[in-house]
């Protein structure tokens, strides 16, 4: 099942989030906090809003409840960010594959909290993070990736565990055969595209796989 869980940071370009997501039907839309406002641009209908609601505009909140949209309130202190309660309630609901959207902002804190909570679930569900100028995905042992090129951004490859090994990157401008990406280096960025998708393997260890421009 295909879950899209908005997130409250920055969307400024919609459009690019909406041709990102297109191709696969949502099963299910959720929205943390104001996520929802995101999600009703786009033209999507969360099934469940989740969270303390201090960031939701009034007029947001009102569309809300026309549609009769639930809401989940929660309490403003709390061991879990409200993004993270609505990935929890995503899988509990049967997801195998999760976008979060607009999971990035001008909080750095809540930008990587963010990842570490995709990071931090089961390698069997496929995950992604989209923005205005990112698309990133979750690669996890012996797992493939085929990447689209998009003309004028990078592919940079960034390992979420200590040590990545038997990592191949083909179709790139500087391929991989089998490498190691450790933390602390920086190998894997800012590699770039050729003509037709590239293709990320990955051994043993967890990476992230992100596609960005400047």
């Amino acid at each position: 099942m295909r879950a899209l869980v908005f997130s409250g940071g920055s969307l400024h370009d919609p459009g690019r989030v909406r041709r990102v997501i297109r191709p696969s039907p949502a099963d299910l839309v959720l929205a943390a906090d104001s996520g929802a406002a995101h999600a009703l641009a786009l033209g999507l209908v969360p099934a469940l809003v989740v969270g303390d609601l201090d960031s939701v505009a009034s007029e947001v909140l009102a569309q809300l409840e026309a549609r009769r949209i639930p809401i989940q309130v929660v309490p403003r202190a709390k061991d879990q960010t409200d993004t993270h309660l609505a990935v929890e309630e995503a899988l509990r609901r049967g997801a195998t594959e999760l976008v979060l959207i607009a999971g990035s902002g001008s909080r750095l804190d809540h930008t990587v909290a963010n990842l570490l909570v995709l990071a931090g679930l089961d390698p069997a569900v496929r995950a992604m993070a989209v923005g205005d100028a990112y698309t990133a995905w979750l690669v996890g042992p012996d797992q493939v990736l085929e990447v689209a090129p998009e003309p004028g951004w990078f592919l940079s490859l960034l390992p979420l565990t200590p040590v990545v090994t038997g990592v191949h990157a083909r179709n790139v401008r500087w391929e991989l055969e089998g490498a190691t990406l450790r933390w602390g280096e920086s190998l894997g960025v800012s590699n770039e595209f050729r003509e037709g998708p590239a293709s990320i393997r990955v051994g043993e260890g967890r990476l992230l796989v992100v596609v960005a421009r400047d």
